[in-house]
């Protein structure tokens, strides 16, 4: 009886471990880069910014987790905090929007 059982959860498991990793960070890729229309290193900027910020005022929340649309809405109340430029804004938004759509797959062709 509990070989059913046993094997029905590896299966689970199994499936669940497909889905997208929601808490994943990834890096600023080239490939991410030219699908966003930007260079590689203003996306690596702001991938630096959000890590280096991000948590100062409350839990990083990974790119996974909050749309794009919700991004572009929220993110210039949080950078005043934060003490942004506008600049390092739009780096920051950047980021986070490719992000969201490499986590999701959404930049496949």
């Amino acid at each position: 009886m509990t070989r059913p059982i046993t094997a029905t959860l590896c299966c689970v498991i199994w499936v669940a471990s497909c889905g997208p990793d929601l808490d994943a960070i990834p890096p600023a890729t080239e490939k991410m880069a030219r699908e966003m229309g930007v260079d590689q290193p203003q996306l690596q900027r702001g991938r630096e910014i959000y890590m280096a910020h991000c948590q100062q005022c409350h839990e990083r929340v990974t790119p996974a987790r909050i749309d794009p649309e919700s991004w572009r809405e929220i993110l210039p109340h949080m950078s005043k905090n934060a003490k942004l430029s506008a600049a390092q804004l739009q780096e920051l938004q950047t980021y986070l929007i490719a992000a969201h759509g490499t986590v999701y797959q959404l930049d496949r062709p």
